[in-house]
């Protein structure tokens, strides 16, 4: 993206660099126009319907290999708790038009960064072309915000993904009938509220989700209910927060979950 911007900009700053100098007596319209016109010209190639295609098929591969690993692992781990091939439900009702309106999220996320990347674009290009820079400052700056802007859509997809993973994964423990799921937390030094860890005054502490007991064990809570933490309420693994790494362990009565009442 950032290197079809630059040369489709570069020749356009270079031959208004004359007018835009700080000590020349630009005609602002015109060179404003001409460069809005590239940045533009270069933008629509990220709105075609082409492009959208393109977006469907990431946003749908995604969702669609999330929902395949998603099924796996929460087969195997009851299975490894129960001890035996249980073989649960793998599509439960009402998963399919939770997956379609998942892909359509998705879809909308990823055509709003390159939305959000041209304006911040348009806003260097004139802000440096104001300033007087030359054109190769200005495509560095450009080559700059290219790396803000691929950071920031990797962030994006990882807590995507992991928002996806947990909402299938409560979606199939109430569909198997689990009642009660435990929050473990990745155990390093970067789970937030951890003490001595990177993140220990973080407003929500998957930390200490993992470890409060609110009547039913340790970090045990109800599927669909959640956990509650610093005045929010509904918190659940892998949702705790942006980023969040946490999972929910299905508990099974007389397998792996045994109430003090019971």
């Amino acid at each position: 993206m950032a290197g079809e911007l630059v040369k489709a900009l570069e020749p356009e700053l270079k031959r208004l660099k004359r007018d835009y100098t700080a000590d020349a007596k630009p005609t602002m319209d015109g060179w404003t126009d001409d460069i809005l016109a590239a940045i533009r010209g270069v933008s629509r190639r990220f709105s075609s319907s082409l492009f959208e295609s393109q977006i469907q098929r990431v946003a749908a591969s995604t969702v669609s290999r999330a929902e395949a690993d998603n099924a796996d692992d929460f087969r195997k781990s009851v299975n490894q708790a129960v001890g035996v091939d249980f073989q649960l439900i793998t599509r439960p009702r009402g998963m399919q038009d939770y997956l379609e309106a998942s892909t359509a999220e998705n879809v909308n996320l990823i055509k709003s960064i390159p939305d959000e990347y041209f304006k911040n674009v348009e806003t260097i290009v004139l802000g440096g072309m104001k300033d007087g820079l030359a054109p190769t400052a200005i495509a560095k700056q450009i080559q700059e915000q290219t790396g803000v802007s691929a950071r920031r859509a990797k962030l994006i997809a990882r807590d995507q993904v992991s928002q996806l993973n947990a909402d299938l994964t409560e979606k199939r423990q109430a569909a198997a009938g689990i009642e009660f799921y435990k929050s473990e937390d990745a155990g390093d030094q970067r789970v937030s509220g951890a003490p001595g860890g990177k993140y220990p005054n973080a407003k929500i502490s998957c930390y200490g989700i993992a470890r409060k007991d609110i009547g039913y064990g340790p970090g045990i809570y109800k599927v669909g209910v959640g956990a509650s933490w610093g005045g929010k309420t509904g918190l659940k693994p892998g949702k705790h927060h942006p980023l969040c790494r946490c999972i929910a362990i299905a508990m099974i009565p007389g397998v792996n979950y045994f109430p003090k009442d019971g």
